[in-house]
């Protein structure tokens, strides 16, 4: 066989990967060692989440690089730099996710964005180019997503059909492996294996191409009409409210950018067509861009009773930039109303905007944090709790001052503890006995510390009616000699209450017999058939839950022995209500390990 025959042989077997690889050899070989590591990575904790978040943001930045570099004709040794620069940037920032106040969501729409545009920074008018270029890009992005969905879901129907024809009880895990290698891998590869290679052609309003008319018939008859019928009735709103004297109701907003994405998105896609589309085609493009000036205030005011009443947030944040951004779309294209609209400050302003919000204390976690933080300030100065930067504590005993801000004051606590962001408060506690951030505490102290000096319950026993969901993300260690015995993953799941409703499962165990679990009242029952009965107690864990730092939450612990027979149970999900008495559980998943002494 001949060197070329041998190459057209390897080319016929696997065309797609070869040629992604030919044009894009570090984002094939990112796509692999992100499949890899989420195979092995069974269960991820936040370590390994900071990892799979920089293989995923990585992939994105070196397609967009493969595409600048290719259609401006660069050397490989930009190429290279640009590479390593890009990563390095990225690694840093999801490593020091918390310092930073990375918000990965934005990073990746902004570098989405990014990878659209990479291709066609020429200047010059490109519309005709750029419209032609990311339609093919993004169909060639979805075909690679149907094709893996199919080759996901053909396998686990293969599974599932050997399951059931032979009874082979093959194990769950092999789905979520093969949908991880159809997602992380198949689907990328083949995007990239299938993105256009021509930078330059350009799109006519006379193209035949299906999926050209397609889009071109749903933006005429579907897209443009609506969008021009919600456009009046935002402007009715308006002279509704306007005439009443009130502001707008606080959920307007998320309607609105609902409204300004749509007409964004429906704005690109009508390019082709924009003088050939039809009277109300035409009018969308020449005007929807001024139009989106009064929807814009109208979000600027439902927002700010919101952020008026509950500070900043993150949502709320992404409301106020999505605004900005079209408020800029609209004064640009006034200053600019004889020339040419370029179709790429579109997406190239939005991709800015999300990349500048998505770290640093200016970006939407930083900002939203500082906000949480000075509201908490001014309700504790407003009871009397905190004094000149420094934390006033309640008398022992005495009725919490909170009053009815008790529960927001518990928001707030918890929206810091997810973010990382508690120790913000400690220059508050400097100088205390009782400093909840004094060295050497856990972050599990600290949290229970601070409920107590808040005046909160640093435990559900004692907050009535409690609702709560808890799950693992990271790992726990326990020891186990030659005489343990691990069962697992154990789950009881119900719409209601668990206890009556749930039969109890049986599991053969070697040198114990059959081990029945049944869940009664607060209680599990480890029924063991050659040996004495467990009991753990349940409440044990809903007691714990409040103090343990949901960033990186560890699988709660609850022990028990009987003779000669002791078991821990490690609980990894809890879903349920608590009122300090009586433990109502929808959800219970954990591990148990018995041991039985000689």
């Amino acid at each position: 066989m001949t060197e070329a025959t041998r190459r057209w042989s390897w080319r016929s077997w696997l065309p797609d990967v070869s040629a992604a690889v030919s044009r894009f050899p570090l984002g094939v070989l990112l796509a692999g060692f992100l499949t890899i590591y989420k195979l092995w990575a069974d269960s991820p904790n936040e370590a390994d989440e900071k990892i799979l978040g920089t293989l995923a943001a990585s992939f994105l930045w070196v397609v967009a690089v493969d595409l600048f570099v290719e259609s401006q004709g660069r050397s490989q040794k930009a190429r290279g730099i640009a590479w390593l620069a890009g990563i390095a940037v990225i690694a840093l920032l999801f490593h020091f996710r918390w310092e930073a106040w990375l918000f990965p969501p934005l990073l990746f729409g902004a570098l989405l964005f990014a990878v659209g545009l990479a291709g066609q920074l020429r200047s010059g008018d490109r519309n005709a180019a750029f419209w032609l270029f990311n339609h093919r890009l993004w169909l060639a992005a979805a075909l690679g997503l149907i094709g893996a969905v199919l080759f996901g879901g053909g396998l686990s129907i293969i599974l599932e059909t050997l399951n059931f024809l032979f009874g082979l009880e093959l194990p769950e895990k092999w789905h979520e492996s093969i949908w991880t290698v159809a997602l992380g891998f198949l689907a990328p590869v083949s995007w990239l294996a299938l993105a256009p290679q021509n930078f330059t052609d350009r799109i006519s309003d006379q193209e035949t191409e299906f999926t050209t008319r397609a889009v071109a018939t749903i933006v005429r008859f579907v897209l443009v009409p609506l969008l021009l019928v919600y456009t009046a009735i935002l402007y009715a709103y308006a002279l509704k409210i306007g005439l009443a004297g009130t502001l707008p109701k606080g959920t307007l907003g998320s309607l609105v950018v609902g409204y300004l994405l749509a007409g964004a998105a429906t704005l690109l896609l009508a390019y082709p067509i924009h003088d050939s589309g039809g009277i109300l085609v035409r009018l969308f493009w020449r005007y929807w861009v001024w139009l989106s000036v009064l929807p814009v205030l109208l979000l600027f005011l439902a927002v700010y009773t919101r952020i008026a009443a509950y500070g900043l947030t993150e949502p709320r944040y992404a409301v106020v930039l999505i605004g900005l951004w079209a408020l800029i779309l609209a004064v640009w294209r006034m200053v600019r109303r004889g020339e040419s609209f370029d179709l790429r400050v579109i997406p190239g302003l939005l991709a800015l905007l999300l990349l500048v919000a998505s770290f640093g204390p200016w970006g939407i976690v930083g900002a939203s944090v500082r906000s949480q933080t000075a509201e908490l300030a001014g309700i504790l100065r407003e009871k009397g709790m905190l004094a000149d930067g420094k934390f006033a504590r309640p008398a022992k005993g005495s009725e919490s001052p909170l009053g009815t801000s008790a529960a927001r004051v518990r928001q707030i606590e918890y929206y810091l503890n997810t973010r990382h962001a508690l120790r913000r408060l400690a220059p508050w506690f400097e100088g205390e006995q009782q400093n909840p951030f004094a060295e050497g505490k856990s972050p599990e102290v600290t949290v229970r510390e601070l409920l107590e000096a808040l005046s909160l319950p640093p435990d559900l026993s004692r907050s009535t009616g409690s609702t709560f969901t808890y799950y693992a993300d990271a790992p726990r260690a326990i020891s186990l000699d030659s005489r343990g015995q691990v069962i697992g993953p154990v789950v009881f799941e119900s719409q209601g209450p668990i206890q009556g409703a749930i039969p109890p499962q049986t599991v053969r165990v070697d040198g114990l017999g059959t081990v029945s679990l049944e869940i009664a009242g607060n209680s599990l029952i480890a029924g063991i058939e050659t040996g004495p009965e467990l009991r753990f107690d349940l409440t044990e864990a809903a007691n714990s839950l409040s103090g343990v730092v949901v960033t990186e939450r560890r699988p709660l612990p609850i022990e028990a022995a009987n003779g000669s027979l002791s078991g821990t149970v490690l609980i990894e999900n809890l879903k349920g209500t608590y009122d300090g008495a009586d433990l109502d559980l929808s959800l219970l998943r954990f591990w148990l390990v018995l041991k039985r002494e000689k």
